[in-house]
């Protein structure tokens, strides 16, 4: 009398498969000869306008920067309320830029203090001011 088997299982175990460690064979790699390689490889890379577009601008602007720099290199008077000084024109200007630059960035950020501290107020009072229109308590949403 046989045991019973489970189901997929032969009745003879001179039949059951071998275990799948043994059925995977290592096989070596494959050498390919020198003169071949992956078709990707084969195919030439394909041409991209915008970084061509980027560099172009990124010499167009080093080469402005060196010019502004050469032509910007003569001495100038720089006559303050209470003294005068001999400055290169060039360190003048980029000091301007700056200072208009500080001072920009801090109005901005004035305006938007000031425009934030308005919006508060007024949604204060919007809130405040108005009456329970609907008819219903805030607190649970419900009908009075």
């Amino acid at each position: 009398m046989s045991t019973p088997q489970p189901p997929g299982m032969p009745d003879h175990p001179s039949t059951a498969l071998p275990p799948a460690e043994a059925t995977q064979v290592e096989t070596p790699p494959v050498a390919r000869p020198a003169g071949e390689e992956h078709p990707e490889e084969d195919r030439p890379s394909t041409w991209q306008p915008w970084l061509y577009v980027k560099i172009g601008l990124l010499l167009l602007l080093i080469v402005w920067g060196i010019a502004f720099v050469v032509e910007n290199n003569k001495q100038i008077n720089v006559h303050f309320v209470l003294a005068t000084a001999k400055v290169n024109q060039l360190w003048a200007m980029l000091l301007l830029f700056a200072v208009g630059l500080i001072g920009g960035v801090l109005l901005s950020q004035l305006y938007r203090h000031r425009r934030r501290a308005q919006v508060a107020k007024k949604g204060r009072k919007s809130r405040d001011a108005r009456g329970d229109v609907r008819g219903r308590d805030k607190a649970e949403g419900k009908a009075r």
